[in-house]
């Protein structure tokens, strides 16, 4: 079987991407004819290195890899992929609409507000009043690996301390993304919960040593610990297993995915949002709970790659 390892890409997640990519690499190609591509936004030589390949496996984090624009690509040129189909992965990326998805079918998720391009200083005044007191995130709506994110403790938007703290968070998203999604931030503990051929992997814990899970804790060694399975009562746990399944189905999600989840003070769980690429680096969740699972890092990968032939 030949395959591509594509990795790299174009986006705000590149290096995580390059990680993934070499990673997946070096547990697979003794096995298979494979080769790494490291695409770089040209679709026309991408497709020239594609001859007589059986399968894409996508490495690509975050941009046109995960937002469904390389899904259409491969479904139109007939070439099978690793991950979710063009619509669900664009989707899963906007996590405004995965938000929406979640309230539709009764799955609890922080309030929050969405703006798209361009907004007003009135309007974000005006919908603010919706987090007075509390504590918020500011994030983009359509990135990974919490690229551009901030999170403001106890918001006033009078206070001209923490309105100064706003509008440089909202500079921050849109070095990233015209899209903003700011919600409510859910005092309690990190859990995921992956998702590997209809079957829900068991729940990780994540603790980081700083305030949230950034971008320095999602991939520094050392920064944050992990929980698996995750020390919960098991009613909690078939919950979160249930409701990773159910996102997952709802959104269409293909061979395999993984959904993130704030466990409160008072026991509520909350979603916050799906991933259909999930890293595969040394320190990436996946693999970590597949593990806990009795499934290694290479029969993981080999598994994704049977489910999507």
């Amino acid at each position: 079987m030949k395959i591509c390892i594509l990795y790299g890409g174009i986006s705000a997640e590149r290096e995580v991407s390059l990680k993934t990519g070499q990673a997946i690499f070096n547990s697979i190609n003794s096995n298979y004819n494979v080769f790494l591509y490291d695409f770089d936004g040209d679709y026309d030589l991408l497709k020239n290195n594609l001859n007589n390949v059986d399968l894409v496996f996508n490495g690509l984090h975050g941009g046109d890899g995960e937002n469904g624009k390389m899904q259409k690509f491969l479904e139109n040129i007939n070439i099978k992929f690793t991950g979710s189909c063009s619509k669900s992965s664009e989707k899963s990326m906007n996590k405004n609409i995965t938000k929406k998805i979640c309230t539709e079918n009764d799955i609890l998720t922080p309030d929050w507000v969405y703006y798209k391009e361009n907004i007003s200083a009135f309007k974000i005044e005006l919908d603010m009043s919706l987090f007075y007191g509390k504590n918020i995130v500011i994030k983009p709506s359509d990135e990974g690996s919490s690229i551009g994110l901030s999170m403001i403790e106890s918001f006033y938007f009078n206070d001209k301390v923490k309105r100064k703290i706003f509008d440089e968070s909202v500079l921050k998203c849109y070095n990233v993304s015209r899209n903003i999604l700011i919600e409510e931030y859910i005092n309690g503990r990190e859990l995921t919960v992956g998702i590997v051929g209809n079957k829900a992997l068991p729940v990780l814990e994540i603790v980081p040593s700083n305030n949230y899970y950034d971008y320095e804790c999602k991939y520094t060694k050392g920064k944050s610990r992990y929980i698996v399975p995750a020390e919960i009562d098991k009613e909690t746990q078939q919950l979160l297993s249930a409701y990773s399944l159910k996102i997952h189905k709802l959104v269409g999600c293909g061979s395999y995915s993984r959904s993130d989840f704030r466990l409160a003070e008072d026991g509520e769980v909350y979603f916050l949002e799906i991933n259909t690429l999930p890293g595969f680096t040394d320190t990436s969740l996946f693999p970590k709970a597949a593990m806990a699972a009795g499934i290694n890092y290479n029969d993981l990968i080999n598994k994704i790659i049977k489910l999507s032939i």
